[in-house]
């Protein structure tokens, strides 16, 4: 793997809707100190449960984070009272020991926010908390069944499993937890939501038209300019056993137009799900006539067939939303050399490449929390 100090961090996003569940897990939760390395003896916090998002559908989201030595505090009034306010930086202990006091003063930590709790107004009390203490809280509030608002980031990464095979793992990393009101898989009204955003530097395209898919390889780089390939999913069928034809045209734009070096920002539905298939059985063995022959009834129909299990797990593109063309070539990866970015055109680009468009209603666009900070006021 390259480490190219030019190349540039592409970022992504997610938010799930949907019911805890797994919490209970023996291992969900833990809080252990680590032994050898850089963090030897330090304690870390790791989390991780899983969040249905349909009777067939469910992600697996987490947290990690060591007890930090201090704490980013942001104050937005400091901020318009200096252009060149950068925020604060105190000890963890004192923050911890503090903390109430702080956002009385207008403080507020932006590494996690989280509401879980309602105050007598019946509104939801949202706060900041450092991960670590965020993880504990989280836990300490959660329960298998209740619904919640997930919003955070994903990471890639590769591990050797028990087979001493590279498995690709996807971390769907914690950012914001919000209670809501109970989700309703069976209401009328109800509409899943396993949204992502990643922007990506586009390597190949390879069909499967007889799964009427296209897989994507992309290349996402990292904060410390390392970078990891992953696959995604073009899905053009319709389920019926015909196409969609808005999706075969953004099938053949990967297939077609773009090429290594592009790049793009997609959007689409994170799928881990089961599907699970009624198969009878066919009575034809000469084992099943001698059996026969001994009289008696048949077997009932429901007895007469097994559960067929297909597990899917993908990242589905739906769109692209931005293109930007020629952005990197194959050496950017391995020498310091970088291809100026082309400038984006504020064009739709559904029209060209098809594909479905963003809802109307984009998924990050309503902000549960209280304590509201533009763009302006923030750091980065």
């Amino acid at each position: 793997m390259a480490n190219n100090e030019n190349l540039k961090q592409t970022k992504n996003k997610f938010k799930v809707i949907g019911v805890v569940s797994r919490i209970d897990k023996d291992g969900a939760y833990r809080e252990e100190e680590k032994e050898g390395g850089k963090y030897d003896g330090v304690t870390y916090r790791s989390l991780r449960f899983g969040v249905k998002t349909s009777d067939t559908n469910e992600i697996t989201v987490s947290m990690f984070s060591y007890e930090p030595e201090q704490v980013f505090l942001w104050n937005s009034e400091k901020k318009k009272a200096d252009k060149n306010y950068k925020g604060d930086r105190v000890a963890f202990a004192d923050w911890e020991a503090n903390q109430e006091r702080y956002r009385e003063e207008g403080y507020a930590v932006l590494q996690t926010r989280v509401g879980l709790t309602y105050g007598e107004d019946g509104k939801i009390e949202s706060k900041g908390l450092p991960s670590f203490v965020a993880s504990q809280e989280i836990f300490n509030n959660l329960n298998n069944g209740d619904s919640v608002v997930i919003e955070g980031n994903i990471s890639y990464s590769r591990y050797k499993n028990r087979d001493d095979k590279m498995v690709e793992q996807k971390n769907f990393n914690i950012e914001k937890v919000f209670k809501i009101k109970d989700v309703d898989f069976e209401s009328e009204k109800f509409e899943e939501v396993t949204y992502f955003e990643q922007e990506m530097v586009f390597v190949d395209a390879v069909a499967e038209k007889k799964e009427g898919k296209v897989y994507v390889t992309g290349r996402h780089i990292n904060y410390n300019k390392t970078f990891h390939d992953t696959q995604f999913v073009v899905d053009y069928s319709d389920g019926e056993g015909g196409t969609d034809a808005g999706m075969v045209k953004l099938a053949d734009a990967f297939l077609k137009k773009f090429k290594f070096g592009d790049l793009l920002n997609v959007f689409g539905d994170t799928l881990n799900r089961v599907i699970i298939e009624e198969v009878e059985e066919e009575d034809t063995s000469e084992e099943d006539d001698l059996l026969a022959s001994l009289g008696g009834k048949s077997k009932p129909k429901h007895a007469q067939s097994y559960a067929n299990r297909t597990y899917i797990s993908e990242l589905q593109i739906h769109g692209v939303d931005a293109w930007d063309k020629k952005v990197y070539r194959e050496e950017d990866f391995e020498v310091d050399s970088l291809l100026e970015e082309d400038s984006k055109e504020d064009n739709k680009l559904q029209d060209e490449l098809g594909g479905k468009s963003k809802k109307k209603s984009n998924p990050f666009d309503t902000d549960l929390d209280d304590d509201q900070f533009g763009d302006e006021d923030l750091p980065f």
